[in-house]
């Protein structure tokens, strides 16, 4: 008898030790997988969201496809955003199901959290009222001659296929800090990172009598180039693996085999509709700056 009490103490024992080893084991694996979060190496073509997606194919998810206001993007913590002039649409993950959330605002709700977004009641109908609340949201802060940047953002991937990624952001360098570029470009076998901005934003320039610092314009360049040198083997392995998870899901034909552009480029809508004296000035002066930096850019007329 003592012999067997011996025996479930110790049973006792090894099964306790053993439930503390498993729990250590699980909270280890949980911070190694947090701290990947964010990271260029956490983005899986295996993830269960794309191999579902090519799988069962659903029936929201062709509707996504094929609807060419749309965009959509793949993020590297394996879920995917879906865009409408800027406005997501649909933020995807799959949690042993397809599962979706959507700002309040773009359902006609009021402003709060965001709110699940029914993938299997979506219809056209639904889609479209999402796009007009989506527009009013725009129209409300809408100048016409200084458009929202997420407008124009939207509305140069929709017209261009060689825009792979968009707001590509990054925050696990704390010399750099937090970093979000506006657009990735693959053209001509190089990959490019593009900053957007507006001809009246007034980061592109300061007044030289009341602010004689470096245009913030200036400082971001130099930023964004610093982080293209550090990480490019990082980012050229990310966006093969990127653009062969848009090709497996339809979403792009673009070939995956391409150079990193060291330097990024600039690119500036001129929204103005009508040439003054002042406006020929102020452009003159900003690409004056840009040269005067080396700032690899292009003025577009934004109509």
């Amino acid at each position: 008898m003592a012999f067997s009490h011996a025996s479930d103490t110790l049973a006792s024992k090894c099964g306790a030790f053993l439930l503390l080893f498993i729990s250590m084991l699980q909270s280890r694996m949980t911070k190694r997988i947090n701290s990947m979060k964010g990271t260029f190496s956490n983005l899986d073509s295996n993830a269960k969201l794309f191999i579902e997606l090519n799988r069962q194919k659903p029936q929201w998810w062709e509707l996504f496809k094929n609807d060419h206001e749309l965009y959509i993007e793949i993020r590297k913590d394996n879920y995917i955003n879906v865009y409408y002039q800027g406005g997501a649409i649909a933020k995807i993950n799959y949690k042993g199901d397809f599962v979706a959330e959507i700002h309040p605002k773009y359902l006609g709700k009021e402003s709060g959290p965001y709110c699940s977004l029914d993938l299997n009641s979506l219809s056209p109908a639904i889609l479209s009222d999402i796009k007009r609340n989506i527009e009013k949201e725009y129209s409300a802060k809408t100048n016409k001659e200084a458009p929202p940047e997420k407008l124009i953002q939207g509305q140069l991937i929709i017209s261009n296929t060689k825009y792979i990624d968009s707001e590509l952001q990054y925050n696990q360098d704390s010399d750099i800090g937090l970093l979000r570029i506006d657009l990735v470009e693959l053209s001509n076998g190089h990959l490019s990172f593009v900053e957007l901005k507006g001809i009246t934003d007034s980061r592109l320039r300061n007044d030289e009598k009341r602010n004689t610092n470096i245009p913030e314009i200036i400082l971001q360049m130099q930023k964004y180039k610093s982080f293209i040198n550090n990480r490019r083997n990082e980012l050229k392995e990310y966006y093969s693996n990127l653009i062969n998870i848009k090709r497996s899901l339809g979403l792009t034909t673009l070939d995956n085999a391409f150079e990193i552009n060291a330097s990024p480029k600039l690119l500036i809508a001129n929204t103005y509709t009508k040439p003054t004296k002042g406006r020929t000035e102020r452009i003159n002066a900003i690409e004056e700056l840009l040269t005067k930096h080396n700032i690899d850019y292009e003025i577009i007329k934004w109509v």
